[in-house]
């Protein structure tokens, strides 16, 4: 089974405040299926803004994201290098797709937020992926039976 048509998609705002207290964020939104309702549902995560907060202590502030990249090798790497007197709202664009992440607050005691958009997909799931396999697998039993066919003697008829 596959997505087939019908499908929805839906942004929502997304944010979280890392601190002294929580100094990480974790992201786990992906690809879920509900057989119940014949759906998956796939999730984006794009983080645009760190904002560094007003009773932020005079400190650096650094934002590290962890999470795997091409061939599930791990990546740890600053996203964010943020300071009281600089400008308080780093733009950025770190984007996430169905895949799991984890935000940390390495240095400064914030408060950092981060905020973007969590994009949701749902597709309804068709039989067309399950009748193209068992199409696929009587096209192959055919081919046999043919195979079959020509390698059996061919019988000639008796003349008259």
């Amino acid at each position: 089974m596959h997505g087939g048509g019908g499908g929805m998609e839906k942004n929502h705002f997304w944010g979280v405040k890392l601190d002294a207290e929580h100094k990480e964020a974790k992201w786990e939104n992906t690809t879920t299926e509900n057989p119940d309702e014949c759906t998956v549902c796939s999730h984006t995560l794009c983080v645009r803004q760190a904002v560094l907060g007003a009773e932020a202590k005079d400190e650096v502030h650094v934002i590290e994201i962890e999470t795997l990249g091409y061939q599930r090798e791990k990546i740890k790497m600053p996203v964010c290098v943020i300071k009281p007197g600089g400008p308080n709202v780093v733009s950025m664009e770190v984007l996430l797709e169905d895949q799991k992440a984890t935000f940390h607050l390495t240095k400064g005691s914030g408060p950092v937020y981060l905020n973007g958009s969590h994009q949701t997909e749902t597709a309804v799931l068709t039989d067309d992926y399950a009748d193209e396999s068992i199409g696929e697998e009587e096209g192959e039993e055919e081919e046999d039976e043919e195979d079959e066919i020509e390698e059996m003697p061919v019988k000639k008829k008796p003349r008259k």
